[in-house]
């Protein structure tokens, strides 16, 4: 188009603008998808319905205007979206995606603004007073939609960094006991860290040692004197009694604590979480949770059944998986009917 007036150059901006707002208008969906923060993903899809609304008031701007939207190609956002996928290429994981997209999308919302100031000045002075109103509206949308984007990817950098400097987060905490942390008498070895209690043999007669009994032990009043503890088996060990049947109950435990976790995470899985791989990329949504498994409802590709044992941990709003979510679709597990 021929730019030859105050007007023309209006129009020419005004063009520009709608093809920036359509062109986010497929973006934010994207930007929404990868977001693992339910926060960051509420404020791209809340947004995304902001962009549809300026579109019809830009559209609102060429009736005025007498005029059609012309095809004028913004480079913008085309290289927001170049600069999007070449960080794809880099296979981050989630959660520094997601602060690229909140940054991304803040930059997107600063061009905006400037924009849209540029608009309403020359709507301002050639006279189409009707516009400005509208003009005014997505300004404020952008104003508001930029300092939500900024604050939250504050409050998820720092929340990271906090991270940083705890275990790493694919494994959960409940699974690497501290350092000195008393493990279950049937993973350990002779016990050479505890001192002797006053009673017991002392390491002479490591075959009697072994068979002391200590039910109090990992607590605050472990290893009393042998004479106060109280008699918890039926059978008491006695010397010539081998290791293997010296304490049943003892021999019960690690099948006890086996199960334990896995009990567990079935009663932390719940509808409506977000399930993510070992990698901590998204998988899909939980949408029915099963006495063995729960279904992962996945976009765009079949929904699978995952089973409880392929859970890692569970967090408040997220189930992570123990393995990587390029690996979910070869896992042999069982698929919805595909009749309901």
């Amino acid at each position: 188009m021929a730019i030859q007036s105050p007007r023309d150059l209006f129009l020419y901006g005004l063009c520009s603008m709608y093809d920036v707002e359509r062109k986010l208008d497929q973006m934010l969906p994207i930007l929404a998808q990868e977001s693992l923060d339910a926060q960051a993903r509420e404020a791209f899809t809340q947004h995304e319905q902001e962009t549809r609304q300026h579109i019809s008031n830009l559209e609102q701007c060429f009736q005025i205007l007498g005029s059609q939207p012309m095809i004028v190609e913004s480079n913008m956002v085309a290289g927001l979206r170049r600069d999007h996928d070449a960080f794809l290429q880099q296979q981050p994981p989630a959660q520094a995606l997601t602060m690229f997209d909140l940054y991304a999308g803040y930059q997107s919302e600063c061009l905006e603004i400037a924009g849209y100031h540029n608009l309403i000045d020359a709507a301002n002075s050639i006279g189409l007073s009707q516009c400005v109103p509208l003009l005014q509206q997505n300004l404020q949308q952008e104003i508001a939609a930029s300092q939500k984007l900024a604050a939250l990817a504050h409050q998820l950098g720092l929340q990271q960094t906090q991270l940083g400097r705890a275990p790493v987060p694919n494994q959960p905490v409940s699974n690497q006991p501290p350092a000195g942390a008393n493990q279950p008498m049937s993973n350990q070895p002779v016990q050479a860290t505890n001192q002797p209690m006053p009673n017991q043999p002392m390491a002479s007669q490591p075959a009697q040692a072994a068979n002391q009994p200590v039910p109090n032990q990992g607590y605050a009043t472990a290893n009393p004197p042998a004479s106060n503890q109280p008699s918890m088996a039926p059978n008491p060990p006695v010397a010539n009694q081998s290791s293997g049947t010296a304490n049943p109950s003892i021999a019960d435990e690690p099948t006890e604590t086996a199960n334990a976790p896995a009990a567990n995470i079935a009663s932390q899985v719940q509808e409506g979480m977000d399930v993510v791989g070992s990698d901590m990329r998204p998988v899909g949504v939980v949408r029915n949770v099963r006495d063995n498994d729960f279904r992962i409802d996945i976009p765009m590709q079949r929904d699978l059944y995952a089973p409880f044992d392929a859970v890692q941990n569970v967090t408040d709003d997220r189930v992570i998986l123990n393995i990587p979510a390029d690996q979910v679709r070869d896992m042999n597990w069982s698929k919805p009917s595909l009749m309901g």
